[in-house]
């Protein structure tokens, strides 16, 4: 299903306009931008992907009518309508090939940017979980949350270049998010979107 669709399916269950939903709706699924693939699902439809989202924008949206929707509510609706389980991201990484000797080093000098990329590691028990962040949509989406520029003591430095280094100091390269979603064995809740058709949205 595409974001619009989901909007139309929280119209169903939840009214107001779709109009109401498409922000969140869109943003579950902005990791297409990197591969239009279903494992794209990887970097967001799952558990801490909800707590992500959030986080973002709050625990309730307000529709049109003026009742509140919790955001994680809606969350778990889109990743139920597009796999047919409610994956963790262990979930996703468990069927991740992991190459031998991809992985290594740490970045410590901007703490609260460098914990974000890190805090993945509650998210899965092995290098993995580094599969959810540490890509070039995850330098984008560090910009996205802390901004343009974080604040130093010598001045405004580019969150772009900080978070580039970060991902450099890890992995030792800047991968794309395809590279690690390639890498995901497909499985059948993973791809098991539901119609929109047949939940009669069009």
């Amino acid at each position: 299903m595409n974001p619009y669709d989901h909007a139309l399916s929280s119209v169903r269950h939840y009214g107001g306009r779709a109009e109401d939903y498409q922000e969140l709706e869109n943003w579950l699924d902005a990791s297409k931008a990197t591969l239009a693939h279903f494992t794209h699902r990887a970097l967001r439809h799952h558990r801490q992907g909800v707590a992500e989202a959030v986080q973002l924008f709050g625990d309730h949206l307000t529709n049109c009518a003026g009742d509140q929707i919790a955001v994680a509510s809606l969350g778990l609706q889109h990743i139920a309508e597009d796999c047919s389980i409610i994956p963790d991201a262990a979930d996703w990484l468990h069927h991740l090939e992991a190459p031998a000797g991809l992985f290594g080093g740490s970045a410590d000098q901007f703490m609260l940017l460098h914990s974000w990329f890190l805090a993945t590691t509650n998210w899965f028990e092995d290098a993995r979980h580094l599969a959810m962040r540490h890509h070039a949509f995850g330098i984008f989406e560090a910009e996205a949350r802390f901004g343009v520029t974080l604040p130093t003591s010598g001045g405004a430095v580019p969150t772009r270049i900080v978070a580039e280094a970060h991902v450099r100091a890890v992995l030792g390269r800047i991968p794309s998010a395809t590279d690690f979603l390639r890498r995901i064995k497909g499985q059948p809740w993973m791809a098991a979107a539901q119609s929109p058709r047949r939940l009669g949205l069009r």
